[in-house]
Order: structure tokens, then sequence, then C-alpha cells
């Protein structure tokens, strides 16, 4: 905290903040440009109990996307200003009344307000309204673009719900199936480098061993701090998705270290911090991003989706899916499409094993 104060800009910045205030709001740090600067004198107050918790990502969404949209037509803004703000936003907002918000549905919801701009931008361009646009159109603008276009459908439905529309439907997106694996030797090889290459970051390790056994997502894994860890007298256990995840001797040693580091860490940074990451960022009060731990593994010669899908797969073919989801912690639609995955591989490699046969 006192090397932080040092730094250049710091001091005029908490001079033209006004501390003098008898209120000092979340507003005021909003109007101002979104710095580490910024960020971390807000994690501070938070943790100073001088400014209430809050969810910056969540909350950093209205203001994305009044700038995006402040760049739009005013026929088109006119349309997605209330589709963003009583329809995206107030749904995200009820769901996560009482959990954060996730990367994964924030930048959802960025791609179906995208998509909603890149769909009128074409209808402006073909010179057809909104309310005249047919289905066939509606499949060629589809069809002409990525497979991203189909997010779309959020703003199709608000559309047609508010008669703005007329009853067009955009197909759901097919859950795509696993392409990548690794062979079993890749397998072996990677969790022996994790269990016993004191060389590697312990954070790799610990991240690569627990993705290459048990196939949990790193966005899962991210969001575990130091409380997650439960040890007794029998056994290390990871507390995930509401389930006791045990570890296998080697693996809790690699988690408990992690743990001790992070708490002595965490000690150092409670000043700008209320959570004990088991896995922080550069800013205290924030976990590692997904995107960074992904590169990271992939830098110390570690396939994450590779890896992660073997290992699923390979749950999946021994376990039913609705262990599947208590053991990993994910929901119960996803652990049975890893079934099917695991029941379609093993029939296939059955029948082969038939034909082969004399």
């Amino acid at each position: 905290m006192a090397y932080w104060l040092t730094r250049d800009g710091v001091p005029a910045l908490l001079s033209q903040l006004g501390f003098s205030h008898d209120e000092f709001t979340h507003q005021q740090l909003d109007d101002l440009p979104n710095t580490l600067t910024t960020r971390y004198i807000r994690d501070v107050l938070v943790a100073a109990a001088v400014l209430p918790p809050r969810d910056d990502r969540l909350e950093a969404l209205p203001r994305w996307a009044d700038a995006l949209l402040a760049q739009a037509p005013l026929p088109q803004r006119k349309v997605l200003t209330p589709f963003t703000h009583w329809y995206l936003l107030h749904r995200i907002r009820r769901t996560h009344r009482h959990r954060p918000l996730r990367a994964c549905t924030q930048h959802q919801m960025r791609s179906r307000l995208r998509r909603a701009l890149e769909l009128l931008d074409w209808l402006d361009e073909h010179g057809i309204p909104l309310g005249e646009l047919t289905q066939p159109e509606l499949e060629t603008w589809l069809e002409e673009g990525p497979e991203k276009r189909r997010e779309v459908r959020a703003f199709i439905t608000w559309a047609r719900g508010r008669g703005l529309a007329g009853e067009l439907v955009v197909p759901r997106a097919p859950v795509a199936a696993p392409s990548v694996f690794s062979t079993d030797e890749d397998q072996a090889e990677h969790l022996q480098r994790c269990l016993g290459d004191d060389a590697l970051p312990l954070d790799v390790r610990t991240a690569g061993a627990l993705a290459l056994l048990f196939g949990l997502q790193y966005t899962r894994l991210l969001e575990l701090t130091v409380h997650d860890v439960i040890e007794d007298d029998t056994v290390v256990a990871l507390h995930l998705g509401g389930h006791r995840l045990p570890l296998p001797p080697e693996v809790a040693q690699l988690v408990r270290a992690l743990r001790d580091q992070r708490q002595k860490r965490w000690q150092l940074d409670q000043t700008a911090s209320t959570t004990p990451w088991l896995f922080p960022g550069q800013e205290p009060a924030r976990a590692l991003g997904a995107t960074y731990l992904y590169l990271k593994l992939r830098r110390h010669g570690i396939a994450p989706l590779a890896s992660r899908n073997s290992a699923r797969l390979a749950l999946a073919t021994d376990l039913p899916a609705s262990v599947l989801a208590d053991f990993t912690g994910t929901s119960i639609s996803n652990s049975t499409r890893w079934t099917r995955y695991a029941k379609r591989d093993w029939l296939d490699y059955i029948a082969s094993r038939a034909q082969d046969r004399p």
C-alpha cells in the first residue's frame, strides 16, 4: 500500500477525488478512466468499508453498452436502448442478484448486442425495415456470416414479442462436440510434469494437475479461494460447486502448498482485497483471468483444452452423468452430453474391433 501511494499520478488522483467530502460513491470513480490505479483505489475503499461491495463486471456492462450505442445511428439507438437496458441487462441483474457475474456471461451479453447492431446495419444497407424482415431474408443474413450470428436470437425474440418484427425464428446454435484431445501418453507425461517438475510455477502445476485428472473448467478453478481447500485428518478436498472433491495425495500436496502461498500473499494484500483467491491476478481483489491462465499453461507446454477434454471423456466413460456432475461441479446437462460422447466413442471402438476379427 505504501509503495502504491508513491507511484506516479496516485497523489494527484487522490487529490482529485476529494476525500474531504462527507460521502464518497462508486460513481466518482466511474467518472474517471478505468485504469489499474482507479481499480486499485476502489478495491482499497471497499476493503476499508468506505464503499459498499459491488460486482464491477456487472456494473461495467451498462457503461460499455451506452458507449457502443452512442456510435450507432439514432433510429438504431431507439430500438436497441430498451432492448439493452430493459431486456439484456434486466435479465442479467435478476439472474445474478446473489452471485457474481461470470466473464462468459459478460461476453455473451456483449455478443448479443453486437449481433443486433450487425443485423440492423445489414437491414439499413438493403433498405429493409425491421418490421418487414422475412424469414428467408433473416436466414440469408445468418448463412452469410459466422456461426455467432445465431446469437441475434435474443434480439429477434425480444422484437417479435413487442410487435417490432414478424414471426421470425432463429434456430439455436448446436452444441459442438469436443474435437481436440490428448493421447494417453501425453496426458501421463503432462501430469507427471505437474506433479514432479519444480521448475514449473506452482499455479501452473496445480491448475494443470486438476484439469488433467478431473477435467475441471478453468473458470471454475479461478473462482476458488483458500477457504475452498478443505483439510481434515484423512483427506484434502476442494469445495467445488457445493460438493467436496477429494484429492489424491500428490495433488493434495500441490493444492495445500498453493493455498499456503496464497494465504501469505493475501495477508499482505488485505488492504486492497476482501477475498483470498487461490489463483489471484495482478490486482489483489481480482482472480486471475481465464485467458491469462490458458496462455500460461500453453507457454509451459500443457495443452489446456485437449488435456481437459481427455480427462472429462475418461471420467464420463466410467461415471454416470449424475455422479460426473457432482464430482466435477458442472451442470447435469453438460455431464449428460459427455456421457453421450463417451458412449458413442466406446461403441465405435467396439464396432471397429469386431470388424478386425478374422
